[in-house]
């Protein structure tokens, strides 16, 4: 309770010195999400069986000004269903300045990983670490020509790690764009990792580069009612552990998606075949690699069929979303089911400003 009246206060004088300043409009929002999401993967190589069943409530506050500039201050506040926590399971701070135009998108400060467009893929960002690492610490900008439909190219830079005695200094360099072709279009996901020691003498002294890049090809159409997408992904990574081994290892792969989709419902099919992509895992496992672990098989094949369902309700303020997905590891099979609601309002109020005359 005291670090959340810390949180406000500052909050408030952040409002007031902005206000002082040059306020245009007021801008109020909140967010709130819950998350059901239960992994039964018994009989896989990789990964445990687990449930993630959450709620979370993300206020927002802050100034607009000039048509195009931000400043914002939120709350992140997660509860955890059964969590032991009498008041909440975890509070985090949002604090940003934000410049959006038609063409281009600027943030800096600890602003939601929602303003970024790419990484989508479950390679770089499982569905349990976007809910509880919802935030950005760092900078991200991004260029949208609106005469080339979605097109776009993106960078940020994300701190996730300050060095002390039981925290590992770790960063993420993170890049993406995408251009479509009429029916076709082609882009790239890239991430650069860093994952160095901490202070602790007792800890494992690893420091690990890891880079993964992956450029891909779809075909994107639409017949008798249905939407299809058909994308093609080469992935290569580039990782070396400096402390262990001190040598780079590059696995690569590739993967054939399919997607059809009708009145929100989707079928879609991931295959991929090539090499162990977490090099790293035995070692470090998701304290390293932030994504699915499934793309660590030994087999060289992981294999997911889901069907979904996702629509927006209310002028796009409610959006609900459910799934089930069978997957396949080269060693068994597993499922997993999702059920994610999220509310979404935000309010412009207009401000006018005293002026002040000297005779």
């Amino acid at each position: 309770m005291k670090r959340l009246t810390y949180i406000l206060i500052v909050a408030m004088a952040l409002l007031a010195t902005t206000l002082h300043t040059s306020a245009q409009e007021l801008k109020l929002g909140v967010g709130f999400t819950t998350l059901f999401d239960n992994k039964e993967y018994a009989e896989m190589d990789f990964d445990e069986s687990g449930t993630i069943f959450s709620a979370r409530l993300a206020p927002k506050i802050g100034i607009g000004w000039e048509e195009h500039n931000e400043l914002m201050f939120g709350v992140d506040m997660v509860q955890d269903f059964g969590h032991a926590a009498k008041f909440l399971s975890d509070v985090n701070v949002q604090l940003y300045y934000g410049y959006r135009s038609e063409r281009l998108k600027l943030f800096a400060g600890i602003f939601p990983r929602d303003e970024m467009r790419g990484l989508s893929s479950l390679l770089f960002f499982d569905r349990g670490y976007r809910y509880y690492y919802n935030r950005i610490g760092g900078v991200l900008a991004r260029y949208e020509d609106p005469n080339w439909g979605d097109s776009y190219v993106e960078f940020a830079f994300d701190y996730t790690g300050m060095r002390d005695f039981d925290t590992r200094e770790a960063f993420m360099i993170m890049s993406s764009g995408k251009m479509p072709i009429n029916w076709f279009y082609m882009g790239y996901d890239l991430l650069v990792g860093h994952y160095a020691r901490d202070n602790n003498p007792d800890t494992i002294e690893g420091v690990v580069d890891n880079l993964f890049v992956t450029p891909y090809i779809g075909y994107d159409f639409s017949g008798g009612g249905f939407d299809f997408d058909i994308r093609l992904t080469y992935i290569q990574s580039l990782q070396r552990d400096r402390y262990f081994e001190n040598t780079w290892r590059a696995p690569l792969g590739g993967e054939v998606s399919l997607a059809i989709s009708r009145w929100g419902v989707t079928l879609e099919n991931r295959l991929y075949l090539g090499e162990p992509l977490l090099s790293h895992y035995d070692r470090y496992g998701k304290q390293l690699y932030n994504g699915l672990t499934q793309y660590a098989t030994r087999n060289g094949i992981y294999n997911s069929l889901t069907a979904s369902y996702a629509q927006s309700f209310f002028h796009d303020t409610v959006r609900v979303s459910a799934g089930i997905t069978a997957e396949y590891d080269g060693i068994g099979w597993g499922t997993r089911q999702w059920l994610e609601l999220c509310v979404d309002l935000n309010y412009d109020i207009a401000l006018s400003r005293k002026q002040q005359y000297i005779e």
